[in-house]
């Protein structure tokens, strides 16, 4: 089995590491983990010591010992894999820049193990432009960014920057051991996501309350599958790692994003929420408050009937929210936009769009139906590619 070399650096999520050693040593990995002065402020070396792992700390130090002085040699020599968890916006920053201050740093830089960034900090730390230029950097040198998760944060903010938690780590690594995990490696997936907005006047439009979460969940899964992700957004949530993001507004914009970036791809996932309609004619000022108004409306593209006329052979997965007659409408609209699976999902009684979780039914061309139970869309989106995946292996 794999050795495993475990940085962790000063976060308060240090403390899910001692279950992280004992899980991975279950597995029967070998584990090693090294812990930074200010990770020994949130977690004992006793409790990491205690699931099976030695500890290597910087004030442990013997330096007329041959071995202790080439401590972070020989760790970065014995570690197939280095998982930097958590990894504070402090050491990431001091990664990205090549130092080697201390243990943790210097035995990174010393080895050529493939090294994994899971990130742990709070949300603005997370969101400032300088972490992210950080983390950009760590990426073109090699290194993988797992996470981080969207939550409750020990400071009492919500958001994105949490560390994934132990399970996530435990199944990323699982396919990151083993290659016939990365199912969809070289295969490109173009992804819709959001709700589209069919502009009235410069400050109104007409739109949905989707989120883009499943659609973005989607997304991060097909990335840790091994795929390319190109993701068309509606949605300002924050960018999956790892997907390429194209901005869009309207429903046209999202069409000739789609049509573009098709060309050169395997799956075509649209999980957007689309507004039906647009106004006939923009109003270019503001349409002043009056006791009535009338809109004409027309239709907005249909894309993927547009998708499926321009790319006949194009694996097409398409969605259908509704709220009511939920299997015999998502069944016409398979047969009627021709995909090769439909996704459908009750979107009554706001239990669906803008919450974390979700329920789907997927209709395969044989109208073979799979159902899932109510789940987070992390868990969804796994349930739907493992669908997609073994649907587009069964159509080559």
């Amino acid at each position: 089995m794999s050795n495993i070399l475990i940085c962790i650096s000063g976060s308060i999520a240090a403390i899910k590491i001692p279950h992280l050693v004992h899980k991975l040593s279950q597995k029967g990995y070998k584990c090693k983990v090294i812990i930074s002065q200010d990770g020994l402020k949130f977690v004992t070396s006793i409790a990491i010591s205690a699931m099976g792992a030695d500890v290597y700390l910087d004030n442990s130090f013997e330096y007329n010992s041959y071995d202790q002085v080439m401590q972070h040699i020989n760790l970065g020599k014995w570690a197939n894999h280095i998982l930097i968890a958590p990894a504070s916006a402090n050491t990431i920053a001091k990664l990205s820049q090549g130092f080697a201050d201390n243990l943790l740093t210097a035995t990174v830089l010393a080895s050529d193990a493939s090294k994994i960034i899971i990130p742990a900090m709070n949300k603005l730390m997370w969101k400032n432009s300088l972490t992210q230029k950080n983390l950009q950097i760590l990426k073109h040198h090699g290194f993988t960014i797992w996470g981080p998760a969207s939550g409750l944060q020990a400071c009492g903010d919500n958001d994105m920057g949490r560390m994934i938690e132990v399970e996530e780590i435990l199944e990323k690594f699982d396919t990151l051991i083993n290659p016939q995990a990365h199912i969809l490696s070289k295969k490109h997936i173009v992804i819709t996501a959001g709700g589209t907005k069919e502009m009235i006047d410069p400050i109104r439009y007409i739109s949905n309350h989707s989120s883009g979460k499943m659609a973005y969940a989607l997304a991060e899964h097909a990335i840790s599958l091994g795929a390319r992700v190109s993701l068309i957004s509606a949605s300002s949530l924050p960018i999956p790692i790892g997907s390429t993001i194209n901005p869009v507004i309207s429903s046209a914009d999202m069409l000739n994003a789609s049509l573009k970036l098709a060309a050169n791809a395997d799956i075509f996932i649209g999980a957007a929420a689309v507004c039906d309609y647009t106004v006939a004619t923009y109003s270019q000022q503001k349409i002043k408050k009056t006791k009535s108004v009338s809109l004409d409306l027309v239709e907005t593209p249909d894309i993927l009937k547009t998708m499926r006329a321009t790319y006949p052979k194009l694996f097409i997965a398409g969605f259908a929210a509704e709220t009511n007659n939920l299997i015999q409408y998502a069944k016409a609209k398979l047969i009627n936009k021709q995909l090769d699976i439909i996704i459908a999902n009750d979107v009554s009684n706001n239990k669906v769009f803008n919450q974390d979780t979700n329920q789907v039914t997927i209709i395969n061309k044989d109208f073979t139906e799979f159902a899932s139970g109510v789940d987070s869309k992390s868990n969804i989106a796994k349930f739907i590619l493992k669908h997609i995946t073994e649907e587009f292996n069964a159509k080559k």
